[in-house]
């Protein structure tokens, strides 16, 4: 937290903190690689700076140890963080039997919501917590996308196509619902 203002959103649902773990280690991969790499530049770019018009550099040599390393490190990190989201990808798009089911419509600048007892919402969603929640959803226009930060959740909802995005609720809350698709004029 920088000056009581959050870097991250709360993590409120079981899915939060597996998505925030993979995010943290691409993070930290491509922090040491910048840095490594930066190193590198300044070391070499003052090791082998041509220090005279005449100067000639002497030969590479081959050095296929170094070669197979800097290929094979980071094929075994791509391999893992590919690994890692498409597991990540696949455990988030596959609810749970037990998921409660509620409808969600998408029209320019309004969520309008449905739960299954009949009660109906616009712009707002109540969900009990801790159990598994699977929201069915359309559009009736354009493009929308049903976006909770705090849950990390976003899904794009498309006319003319049934979407779905599941979650299970861990923190008692008010949280940000948004469309994070540009639908039209009134957006805002």
């Amino acid at each position: 937290m920088i000056l009581g203002m959050p870097l991250f959103p709360e993590q409120a649902s079981s899915l939060a903190p597996h998505v925030d773990a993979l995010f943290f280690f691409l993070l930290g991969v491509t922090g040491v690689f910048i840095l490594v790499i930066a190193f590198c530049v300044l070391y070499f770019a003052i090791k082998y700076r041509r220090r005279s018009e005449h100067e000639v550099p002497p030969p590479t040599r081959e050095h296929l140890k170094l070669e197979v390393a800097w290929i094979a490190v980071p094929l075994v990190l791509l391999m893992t963080m590919f690994a890692w989201g498409a597991s990540l990808f696949v455990t988030s798009s596959q609810p749970r039997p037990d998921a409660l089911e509620i409808h969600v419509i998408g029209k320019q600048w309004m969520w309008h919501i449905q739960h299954p007892q009949g009660r109906r919402e616009i712009n707002e969603l109540h969900v009990p917590l801790g159990r598994a929640i699977r929201l069915v959803m359309a559009s009736e226009d354009v493009i929308h996308d049903f976006y909770l930060p705090d849950f990390r959740i976003k899904q794009d909802v498309i006319p003319g196509r049934y979407t779905s995005e599941w979650f299970v609720p861990t923190r008692l809350g008010e949280y940000h619902l948004f469309c994070a698709e540009y639908c039209g004029t009134n957006h805002s």
